[in-house]
């Protein structure tokens, strides 16, 4: 229907309001510069047929006498103040006997808020705005619950919160705990210290030939290589995606790199070496273990994470703890320790925000099996060496993507980890009752 063939003011009034919405709608929860010509143009043309339709109208209604009663006057200047563009619907409720024999409408129109807009005159003109202080009729509806089943839904606008919110992730502790180093090369090659034979003592000096002779001592190593592995992903998305929406591009990478990180994180402690596997520090040859679970007594998982700093501290590394990697689980455990009285052996639930046990920091990390702790000097006994950082790549040319226009987006990363000193690390098996007094 073309805006000539409006014949009553009244469908002139709401081909208006809808011109209003859909302009409305055109640019809703959007800047300036996420708008193209083509959405300009659509908005000044629907704007227009707005204004057009709204002077068909006041001459539809000039000619019609006095068409808009004071509720349709209401509700026309309230539709183009929101611009809801739903139109007004009577809606028939029994109502209880009013007080004092007075009607809702009677109350409306001897209440203060109807007196000052008659008094601001602006219901004298079709184009004059108004505002008016809330109404509350004495009464209440047969039920005043109203719910959005049903007709009710047109009224309903959704809020659009900006952005995209992330996937929930496990935090990413183990990495930064070791040394880190960069290489050129595809096979790490190095020497491990495998024997410290100290035979050094005081010596008398000679008196003779056969006197005054020193000790010799020794040292041995053994050779070792750790290879150079690739942890890689990738994802398809459309180029327009990409390319309309920017904050995709930057979720893609983010999320991408995540994604390598958390399978890097357990290829530190738990690839079988096997490639293209990782060599994980719970795989290299030579770690210290203490087992636990045979073990009697009170508090026996406690004073075997003391033991087995103990052993880092005394062993041919000897080398001073750092950390001890512990599953969230294992380590809420170790939190609730409590004596035979209740209270808590540790900080309990006001400690501070870096949990230790025996001086020694506690990372919890899910790359770590429930029931194992890592006891170790991280920093000093290996190192992780980056061939290649991680880097974000795109590309059409996969398979049929160039015809379909969309997009490979891939993330690779080079690296491998060497074990200089595996007696600095100590993995000690819990046992599943040791944190209790009994």
């Amino acid at each position: 229907m073309t805006i000539d063939e409006l014949r009553t003011a009244s469908e002139a009034r709401e081909f208006a309001a809808r011109q209003y919405a859909d302009a409305q709608a055109l640019v809703e929860g959007k800047d300036a510069h996420d708008l193209d010509d083509d959405t300009f143009t659509r908005f000044d043309a629907l704007m227009a047929d707005g204004a057009k339709a709204d002077e068909r109208y006041v001459a539809l209604a000039g000619k019609e006498g006095k068409v808009a009663t004071l509720r349709e006057r209401l509700d026309y200047y309230s539709t183009r103040a929101t611009g809801s563009g739903i139109p007004w619907q009577r809606v028939v409720t029994t109502q209880p006997d009013p007080p004092a024999g007075k009607s809702i409408g009677d109350q409306f129109v001897n209440s203060e808020e109807y007196k000052g807009l008659v008094g601001s005159r602006a219901l004298d003109s079709d184009n004059a705005p108004f505002k008016t202080s809330p109404f509350h009729p004495e009464t209440k509806a047969a039920t005043d619950v109203l719910h959005t089943n049903g007709p009710g839904d047109a009224l309903m606008i959704p809020q659009y919160l900006p952005g995209i919110l992330p996937y929930p992730q496990r935090q990413l502790t183990v990495r930064n705990l070791f040394s880190q180093d960069t290489t050129n090369t595809d096979v790490l090659s190095y020497a491990q210290q495998t024997s410290f034979d100290n035979a050094a003592t005081p010596v008398l000096e000679a008196t003779t030939l056969a006197t005054g002779l020193k000790p010799q001592s020794s040292i041995a190593w053994t050779r070792k290589t750790a290879p150079i592995e690739a942890i890689a992903t990738w994802m398809a998305a459309t180029r327009k995606q990409l390319s309309d929406v920017g904050q995709t591009r930057s979720l893609i990478d983010n999320q991408l790199r995540v994604m390598l990180q958390l399978v890097e994180e357990d290829q530190l402690l738990n690839g079988n070496g096997t490639s293209p596997n990782l060599r994980g520090l719970l795989s290299t040859a030579g770690l210290q273990t203490l087992v636990l679970t045979a073990v009697t007594g009170p508090f026996v998982n406690i004073d075997g994470l003391r033991d087995a700093i103990r052993l880092v501290k005394t062993g041919t590394a000897f080398a001073e703890p750092d950390g001890i990697v512990m599953h969230p689980i294992d380590a809420a455990k170790l939190d609730e320790a409590k004596d035979t009285t209740s209270r808590y052996l540790g900080q309990g639930p006001f400690g501070g925000a870096n949990p230790t046990v025996w001086r020694k920091p506690v990372i919890e990390s899910m790359a770590v099996a429930s029931g194992t702790a890592i006891v170790g000097a991280f920093n000093f006994g290996a190192t992780v060496f980056q061939r290649e950082g991680i880097v974000i790549l795109a590309s059409d040319s996969h398979a049929d993507f160039f015809i379909r226009n969309l997009v490979a987006v891939l993330a690779e990363e080079r690296l491998g980890l060497a074990v200089f000193w595996p007696t600095a690390f100590c993995v000690v098996t819990l046992k599943a009752t040791g944190w209790s007094p009994t």
